[in-house]
């Protein structure tokens, strides 16, 4: 077989040069990617790792993927004259993000996949999912979830029995993993915790795996020191909610039932390959698929997401790699899942109105039309003005007017405060010097702490958290000034935290005061008439 499968390896190259078309063909940033370009330019210029100068507050959910862009723009940075000007950090991120797509998509077809046929199937569907195709770009941290997935994956089903350098590469890859997102860590226990429960020797197999997720509690142990938090902020922001659970689910079974129309092969290649993985005996690809089977029904308790398919990438990549591993019996069988992933693929650009090249387009463009009733988007359209080849007919980068050489803060200057609706090209256009607070709650530390203005308003990933009366005063004078006693005392600690001395004893005590919930009775009752108008 292998040798059959070297002798035709070349049919692959044609599949996978369409899906590095594809993919640098579509490439593009999100306004979201944007939020973090915030934070990495103060690191980079030495404010720390923050969105606002002198508040400690993470707001990027990709730690691993932050520090891979600062460590390229560090470079780039010392090379005073590189081509990439002023634009460096987008173009950066697009060419970054177009590589780890294409290694991830070349060693699926080379090292994966078993057969031809199964390289072959493989990439047409990763080429024919909007959702794969849209993140594999982005901006976002989702290219490199992609790799990690694929290499954890393609370790699992090659590890020799027992073998604990195996799964100390296991759990390295699944810590991470969770360095890269958090949440991605659902695809991972299921088969760790197979690994740790037929293991001879619990614990020197439970110290193995110790050891490979270091990565991550090295990060957690960061955050929680230098954030006060474990957690980003954006996470404290969609959570604490109040929202009730049912509303959440229908929320996520409508992000289900968009992508299943604007995009079925995504979806229906996972729920094809998940019903056959579940009819097989292979324990190897159960444990596999029990980790998207939890992630599938997490995304649904949390009410999905505003980016139409970008949570049913990651588990697409899984179900597709799964699927490179099986054997088909027959031709005929292979042609016919051939013939129904061209189909079902294809079909859509000409039956489904929003997925015509036209659609939308003219001098009127609106974005809202790219917007369903229940708030899920097309991102990539949306933002079609920061897609790159957008960008290269324009001859620059996004105009921000503050960028690397210009991004200089000016602690002497009165603090200049600015309420903003989407938050990534809004703070960059005001850079260092303005302190943004965001209507949707994403950079600030005590907001995602308020209860929402009106819990039966909201679209799913922009909650509107009450902004304290007195706060943005207190943002402007250096003092609290909040008018709410209780909200105004509970201030005062998180601002020992996020903005004391990182050494003070007094803020450690605090960090866990506020972590284990001593002062949530401060802010319960908080509330307000009317969220506030965009500056």
């Amino acid at each position: 077989m292998n040798s059959w499968f070297n002798q035709r390896k070349t049919l692959i190259i044609p599949f996978l040069a369409l899906y590095a078309f594809l993919v640098i063909r579509t490439s593009w940033v999100s306004d979201d990617a944007i939020i973090t370009f915030r934070s990495l330019e103060n690191f980079l210029h030495g404010y720390g790792l923050v969105f606002n100068i002198g508040e400690r507050v993470q707001t990027f959910t990709h730690p691993l993927w932050f520090l891979i862009q600062a460590g390229a723009n560090f470079f780039f940075n010392i090379w005073k004259t590189n081509p990439f000007g002023q634009g460096q950090m987008y173009f950066l991120n697009v060419f970054m993000s177009i590589a780890i797509s294409i290694l991830m998509a070349t060693i699926f077809a080379f090292k994966v996949a078993r057969s031809t046929n199964g390289a072959i199937l493989g990439l047409l569907i990763f080429s024919l999912s909007k959702a794969f195709i849209d993140y594999s770009t982005s901006g976002l941290e989702n290219p490199l979830t992609h790799l990690i997935l694929l290499l954890f994956i393609f370790l699992h089903l090659t590890q020799k029995e027992n073998s604990q350098r195996d799964i100390f590469l296991l759990a390295l890859l699944a810590s991470l993993g969770g360095v890269d997102r958090l949440d991605t860590l659902v695809f991972y226990f299921p088969a760790l915790l197979v690994l740790f429960w037929q293991s001879p020797d619990k614990g020197k197999t439970f110290a193995t795996l110790g050891l490979g997720f270091l990565p991550l509690i090295a990060w957690e142990l960061f955050s929680i020191f230098y954030y006060g938090f474990p957690f980003p902020n954006t996470a404290y922001a969609k959570i604490n909610t109040g929202i009730p659970a049912a509303s959440l689910i229908t929320q996520g079974i409508n992000y289900y039932m968009n992508s299943l129309r604007m995009d079925p092969i995504t979806l229906l290649t996972i729920f094809a390959v998940t019903g056959v993985v579940l009819i097989n005996k292979n324990n190897q690809h159960r444990t596999i698929i029990a980790g998207v089977v939890i992630y599938l029904l997490y995304t649904v308790n949390i009410g999905g997401d505003f980016m139409s398919g970008r949570y049913f990438s990651t588990p697409l990549l899984a179900c597709t790699a799964l699927l490179a591993t099986m054997e088909f019996r027959s031709s005929k069988t292979y042609g016919l899942a051939l013939g129904l992933v061209l189909l079902i693929g294809i079909a859509p650009i000409f039956i489904i109105t929003e997925r015509n090249p036209a659609y939308g387009v003219g001098d009127d463009r609106d974005h809202r039309v790219f917007v369903d009733e229940y708030g899920i988007s097309d991102e990539r359209i949306v933002y079609t003005g920061l897609g790159f080849f957008e960008r290269l007919k324009k001859k620059s980068a996004p105009s921000t007017g503050y960028a690397r050489d210009n991004w200089v803060y000016l602690p002497n200057q009165p603090v200049r405060v600015k309420v903003v609706g989407p938050l990534g090209m809004n703070a960059m256009t005001m850079g260092p010097n303005f302190h943004i607070i965001d209507m949707n709650s994403l950079a600030d530390p005590l907001m995602p702490r308020m209860p929402l203005y009106d819990q039966n308003k909201w679209r799913i990933g922009h909650f509107r958290h009450v902004i304290p009366e007195g706060y943005i005063e207190s943002i402007k004078a250096g003092t609290n000034l909040i008018e709410d006693q209780n909200v105004a005392q509970y201030y005062d600690k998180l601002s020992h935290v996020i903005k004391g001395d990182l050494w003070d004893w007094q803020r450690i005590v605090e960090i866990w005061n506020l972590n284990t919930g001593k002062y949530d009775y401060l802010v319960g009752s908080a509330f307000s008439s009317a969220p506030p108008e965009e500056d």
